[in-house]
């Protein structure tokens, strides 16, 4: 999770351009592999059913949530936003998985080993939301590659994934991630940004053990930097287990939802209409972390645009994005 300048949304996909450096190294597998990869699309089914869903709101505990402990939520509730990644798991046996435990849909080759969750866009239908009760379908395709020399991390390639979601009555959300894939088995320490805005809502937590556990086993995510600390550790040189950037994103809705919740009343869930954010260095296990937000404006009559961020345990900017809510009840 470090920070590279991206742009989360296209109209179009782009070509693979590596550098000199990058094509005289990998130039024949990187470019077989992306020849592949750009013309690859996947597709997958599930039903979108109510455990799943009380689950993760036990998970987190969020106060605007009414379908905790053993509340399951009823057929045509509404999916809260981010939490559709506990469905569409990845249904790939152990043997077949990458040796950090990550499935190998859109890897690049060897020796781009390393997978860090960059950032990611979210749109949501507000006249279609996704429901409990849809059979729903999440089509992936790549939107573009990209290539960077250098740096922290060396050489590393950049993927973006389109994952469109649909129900019977056309599209539900609209998510392009950014994942990173690096060679350098040593991390350098990132830069870090001082956090200098003041939030006007905000909540401290410390990620534990379960939260990420429990996540990990909602998202079907076998990625060893979460939960393997010998392997996050000794193999990929982390100082402890991460913090999943997906789960970074949520509790950042989970901080908007309960604000606008205390202030205006329950919030409608269809009134979320995008989320974008951007992973700008890791969040460890057991360190504590400050959720922020604030409002930044009324962007028009009839949306609200909310700042929000993540700080670690030494006031570092880790999470940066905004959201949009629509003033429509």
């Amino acid at each position: 999770m470090f920070s590279y300048q991206f742009l989360l949304r296209t109209t179009r996909r782009r070509a693979f351009f590596p550098t000199n450096a990058i094509r005289t190294l990998h130039n024949a597998s990187l470019e077989a592999w992306r020849s592949t990869a750009m013309e690859t699309e996947t597709c997958a089914s599930d039903v979108i059913t109510s455990s799943p869903l009380n689950l993760l709101a036990n998970t987190l505990d969020e106060p605007s949530v009414p379908f905790k402990h053993a509340i399951l939520p009823a057929a045509g509730t509404v999916v809260p936003a981010t939490y559709h990644h506990i469905y569409f798991p990845p249904r790939t046996v152990e043997s077949e998985l990458a040796a950090d435990g990550f499935e190998n849909d859109f890897h690049p080759p060897e020796p781009f080993v390393e997978r860090m969750w960059a950032g990611a866009r979210l749109e949501f239908n507000p006249v279609n939301p996704l429901r409990v009760g849809d059979e729903a379908t999440m089509v992936t395709t790549v939107n573009r590659i990209e290539t960077k020399q250098g740096g922290r991390l060396g050489d590393s390639v950049l993927v973006w994934l389109d994952k469109d979601i649909h129900n019977a009555q056309g599209w539900a959300v609209h998510e392009q991630r950014c994942l990173v894939y690096a060679t350098n088995n040593h991390h350098a320490s990132p830069r870090m940004i001082k956090a200098r805005k003041p939030p006007s809502f905000s909540k401290t937590i410390c990620p534990s053990p379960i939260l990420l556990f429990r996540y990990s086993a909602l998202t079907f995510n076998a990625h060893r930097i979460h939960y393997d600390h010998p392997y996050a550790t000794q193999r990929e040189h982390h100082p402890d287990r991460l913090v999943h950037g997906p789960l970074s994103g949520t509790l950042l809705m989970t901080l908007l939802r309960t604000h606008v919740s205390e202030k205006h009343g329950h919030l409608n869930e269809t009134r979320i209409l995008s989320f974008d954010y951007r992973c700008l260095m890791p969040l460890y296990v057991d360190k504590p972390l400050t959720l922020c937000g604030r409002q930044v404006s009324d962007t028009d009559d009839n949306q609200m645009l909310f700042d929000l961020w993540i700080v670690d345990h030494d006031n570092n900017l880790a999470v940066k994005g905004n959201a949009v809510i629509s003033n429509k009840v």
